[in-house]
């Protein structure tokens, strides 16, 4: 018997994108949540709806001499994405809704994004530009959108994750909250799909915008918690470098500059911040210090404004750790004990010894901004060689020790209240102030209270959820009874503000040569 029941009707926006509808009267649901005017359930096609055929994708990863059929796709399923470059036409003036960055289309999507950038995101970068010349902070001007469509598809749905992820941050009470969070997934899937497909072509894998894509990926995932290991996208640059002949010969390509900065000091951080037994390229970040710092040592803020000889002395720290859990594993002889002893102490000395007036002295302006920096990232080095090396067993445990401990952690914190009281400054202090959160599992309450209060100010100032996730890491730590810093990381994290890589050097004009 044929069934009576009414055939479910799909609203003409569904049917355009091969979505499911709900079929909800008068509207559907799905295009309340996206922020869509429902066209509604009519018998007409509207007129002015442009129909995509399905599984088409207009990613710049797809070869064109040689298109491929849905029947031949890798993953055998249609995949609908509107074309990201149909944005390049609308117009900055028109959007009106730029402060709520409530995209409604991909056709604006785009130049929302830049707008947004430009008027929240860029405003907020503006105080750091006074500290020093900083090329890579620059408003996203007509001249700069010009050079937009040299970008590949996943650079700029990364653009769209990166506005997307800083507007959840910065308003997580916000009614439309939902509505960016399933945009974010929306182009950040996108985006995942479309470098999928630029990295199975071979040319695709040795280019530099294939690196720009992944470390746009990973900046996403740290910065928005979406991914629960981001050392799979430092694994995967590590194999395109090495395809390319190695870190080296990468670094002598000047447009490589930002995301190799970028991409080391992210390897360096994230091994701070993670248990003994889970560091990684240790000995490949020692290799790379003296060409690094030799030709790009002099940008501001290149290490998250951590003075760089107390960068020099991190990486000393993270490699004397990966040593000693390696070579625990299977017995060390009291030679080698011994020596790890003496070269902790001579880190620790260099630290202890570090001058933040004359580091302050060397810059062209704001020299108490940058002696404020100066003196936090000193205490925070030294509570890191301290409390970490005596988890690995190379500090021992001594009451003097304890003492100084606690004499850094005191000034750390008086240095941490002047730096994030600027908008200069309290960008660069989340990896201090995380220090100062596992120093004060030995501390009062009051420090501790301090801390937590500051990580979700902080996370709405910056834009990134970074400081939330250290704020749950930093609790749960307070709370084990636990007290040795392998302890208090599960996992490696990487607790830093930067929030996308800066890839102007990649395209024909560079940005900042076209304000």
């Amino acid at each position: 018997m044929e069934s009576t029941k009414p055939r479910k009707r799909h609203c003409w926006e569904c049917r355009r994108r091969y979505l499911v509808c709900d079929s909800t009267e008068p509207t559907c649901k799905r295009c309340f949540t996206s922020g869509i005017e429902c066209p509604g359930y009519s018998d007409v096609k509207p007129t002015h709806y442009k129909w995509l055929a399905p599984g088409r994708v207009t990613s710049r990863g797809r070869r064109r001499d040689k298109p491929r059929s849905d029947a031949t796709d890798k993953t055998n399923t249609k995949i609908t994405i509107k074309p990201i470059k149909e944005a390049r036409c609308a117009t900055v003036e028109t959007l009106l809704v730029i402060p709520r960055l409530e995209m409604r289309t991909e056709a604006c999507a785009l130049a929302q994004a830049a707008e947004y950038y430009n008027s929240c995101i860029y405003r907020d970068l503006v105080p750091v530009s006074e500290l020093g010349p900083t090329p890579c902070i620059y408003p996203l001007s007509a001249a700069v959108l010009r050079v937009v469509p040299e970008a590949p598809d996943y650079l700029l749905y990364g653009m769209l994750c990166m506005t997307l992820s800083h507007r959840i941050n910065q308003t997580r009470n916000d009614p439309q909250i939902r509505t960016l969070f399933e945009r974010f997934y929306q182009y950040w899937g996108f985006a995942l799909h479309s470098l999928s497909r630029h990295l199975d072509i071979e040319d695709g894998r040795k280019g530099d915008m294939a690196i720009a894509g992944i470390l746009t990926l990973m900046l996403t995932d740290i910065q928005q918690g979406t991914s629960l290991n981001w050392r799979y996208h430092l694994e995967g640059i590590h194999k395109l470098i090495a395809l390319r002949g190695g870190f080296h010969v990468v670094a002598s390509r000047k447009s490589l500059a930002p995301l190799l900065l970028c991409h080391w000091f992210i390897s360096v951080i994230g091994n701070t911040t993670c248990p003994a037994s889970d560091l990684s390229t240790t000995g490949s970040e020692l290799d790379a210090l003296d060409l690094l710092l030799k030709r790009y040592g002099d940008a501001v803020a290149t290490f998250q404004m951590c003075p760089l000889p107390l960068v020099v002395e991190i990486v000393n720290i993270n490699h004397l750790r990966a040593r000693a859990n390696i070579t625990g594993s299977y017995g060390t002889a009291a030679g080698t004990k011994d020596h790890w002893h003496h070269e902790a102490y001579e880190i620790l000395e260099r630290v202890s010894t570090f001058p933040p007036e004359q580091w302050a002295d060397s810059k062209l302006s704001s020299r108490e901004d940058w002696l404020a920096i100066g003196n936090a990232y000193k205490a925070a080095v030294a509570l890191y060689c301290v409390l970490s090396l005596q988890s690995s067993s190379i500090l021992p445990i001594t009451p003097d020790l304890r003492a100084a401990c606690t004499i850094h952690g005191q000034l750390l914190q008086v240095f941490l209240e002047k730096g994030l009281s600027s908008p200069k400054t309290k960008r660069s202090m989340i990896w201090p102030l995380v220090l100062l959160g596992v120093e004060a599992v030995h501390g009062d309450a009051a420090t501790r209270a301090f801390v937590a209060r500051q990580l979700p100010e902080l996370s709405r100032d910056v834009g990134t959820c970074v400081p939330l996730t250290a704020k749950r890491v930093l609790e749960r730590f307070w709370a084990s009874g636990e007290t040795s810093w392998d302890d208090c990381f599960d996992r490696p994290y990487a607790f830093m503000s930067q929030i996308a890589v800066d890839t102007s050097r990649l395209y024909s004009v560079h940005p900042a040569d076209v304000q």
